[in-house]
């Protein structure tokens, strides 16, 4: 069949123009402005993939149609395909100017079929009708006969148990009334979008919640360069439609707040900091933390990942699995901490080495000292949950975790250049002039990111170990950082 050669509008190009139609005009007209796709957000893309290809295991006698680029040819692929009346996984359809794929379409009735979108998130959100429904109306507007839709996305309660049992991994739900909302405005929504795709110039549009909201658009470091430094947005735990309603009213720095705002402790000495640019340090609050601090000291952190597909036994969907620790541990104030760290370096669960490891490092009646203790406790409660055998160690050590969030938390210690948050990458700069800003892997995401790519993909050997390598360095750097935060901290208010 032929189509006219019309700019096609895809459902993820729909999508997108639901969310911000300046970033449409840019996939259509300025798209090599866009940022390339970055690893985290590559790694969500494939992960997809691998959950589309078990949802497809539950349609015996499917047919691929297959990962053409052209959609008029995948369009043209699928027509014939529809006689054989035998489910058709990413067959395509083009309806006027409007395209779409479909996850898994499966015939249903005399002549009719049905929509199955998968998903690989844990629970149904308002894109995900927009979403159907938009495929709905291509489909139906390509003379398809569409009975019913589904949503298949992931059980967040499954435990794998052997081999993955994709019937228990997936919750398949029938949502054909609720998009029925949703695709009445289908038509109005594209004509605004044909008007911003056609025309030559950018849409002008005030930034707001929708900069965030399904998801965090790319063009947001564009859009809000003209903010201050110090930007309402920055406030700490400003609710952001409060935060977009100040800048709404010319209101862009912290500084120039209303008077009348009502603040919490925290956000007042946050603008008190950002109008003076000076420290602010609760003496008393520190002293009072410090002093139960026993040494020796162990500093301790994980590094983890979390899969939609569970990749061990006894392993539950996105469940955080630690693939790496690190601990300084630091004898006494005058001593240099000594560094033990552990990297599992292959497809095999790391949890009972992990486990076993710890409990013969930890192995003495001390602090153990985490950021933000509640994710280290968490996850060795959970490993003890598949590996009961160290249950009772893990009970009685937990106890003993220091949480070194807390004086931050509180702000007992805030510098004007933490911009409202009390991470350990905002406090390290001003307090032990050590920074991530030039490390090759720098933040948690990343972390887990590169250790599935290289451990679980298809990568060369020197590419394994430069990643491994980068990753020892860093979870390294969190725990040395940690000690360095409490020598500042000594420092301070000695």
């Amino acid at each position: 069949m032929e189509y006219k050669n019309t700019t096609l509008i895809s459902k993820s190009k729909y999508l997108i123009g639901l969310q911000c139609p300046k970033l449409l005009w840019h996939h259509y007209n300025a798209k090599d402005k866009l940022p390339l796709t970055d690893t985290g957000t590559q790694a969500l893309f494939e992960q997809g993939h691998d959950v589309e290809k078990l949802a497809q295991a539950l349609f015996p006698g499917g047919i691929t149609i297959g990962e053409e680029a052209d959609f008029r040819k995948v369009a043209d692929l699928t027509l014939p395909l529809l006689e054989k009346r035998k489910p058709l996984f990413e067959a395509g359809f083009i309806s006027n100017d409007i395209c779409a794929r479909v996850d898994i379409l499966v015939p249903s009735g005399d002549g009719e079929w049905d929509i199955v979108e998968v998903k690989s998130s844990t629970s149904i959100k308002g894109i995900n009708y927009h979403d159907v429904a938009f495929q709905r109306h291509c489909l139906e507007g390509a003379g398809i006969k569409i009975s019913r839709c589904y949503l298949m996305y992931i059980n967040n309660q499954y435990v794998r148990k052997g081999d993955i049992d994709s019937r228990q991994l997936f919750i398949k739900e029938d949502i054909t009334k609720e998009i029925e909302e949703y695709a009445e405005g289908i038509e109005e929504s594209l004509d605004k979008m044909r008007g911003t795709i056609a025309s030559k110039e950018r849409p002008d549009l005030k930034i707001g919640p929708n900069c965030l909201d399904p998801y965090e658009c790319v063009l947001k470091p564009v859009c809000w360069d003209f903010l201050p430094e110090d930007n309402v947005l920055t406030f700490y735990r400003l609710n952001k439609k409060e935060a977009f309603r100040l800048i709404d009213k010319g209101v862009f720095d912290i500084k120039d707040a209303p008077a009348g705002m009502v603040l919490t402790g925290c956000q007042s000495i946050q603008r008190e900091c950002v109008k003076s640019g000076k420290l602010h340090i609760n003496k008393a609050e520190i002293a009072d933390f410090l002093s139960q601090l026993e040494f020796p000291l162990y500093f301790l952190d994980f590094e983890t990942f979390g899969l939609a597909i569970p990749p061990y036994e006894n392993s539950i969907p996105y469940r955080q699995v630690p693939f790496q620790f690190s601990i300084h541990l630091w004898e006494r104030p005058d001593s240099k901490p000594v560094h033990h760290t552990y990297l599992a370096d292959a497809r095999k669960d790391p949890r009972p080495e992990i486990l076993s490891r710890l409990k013969g490092l930890l192995d003495k009646k001390d602090s153990i000292v985490a950021y933000n203790m509640s994710f280290e406790i968490s996850r060795l409660k959970e490993c003890a949950e598949a590996f009961p055998e160290y249950q009772k160690w893990v009970n009685e050590i937990t106890p003993r975790f220091i949480d070194l969030l807390v004086p931050f938390r509180g702000f007992h210690y805030y510098h004007p250049s933490q911009k409202g948050s009390a991470s350990i990458k905002r406090i390290a700069p001003p307090l032990t002039d050590k920074s991530y800003e030039k490390m090759e892997i720098g933040e948690g995401g990343l972390a887990s990111a590169e250790y599935v790519r290289v451990t679980f993909g298809d990568v060369l050997g020197s590419e394994r170990r430069r990643v491994y390598e980068a990753l020892q360095k860093y979870c390294e750097f969190d725990t040395l950082v940690m000690v360095d935060i409490i020598k500042g901290l000594r420092k301070l208010i000695a």
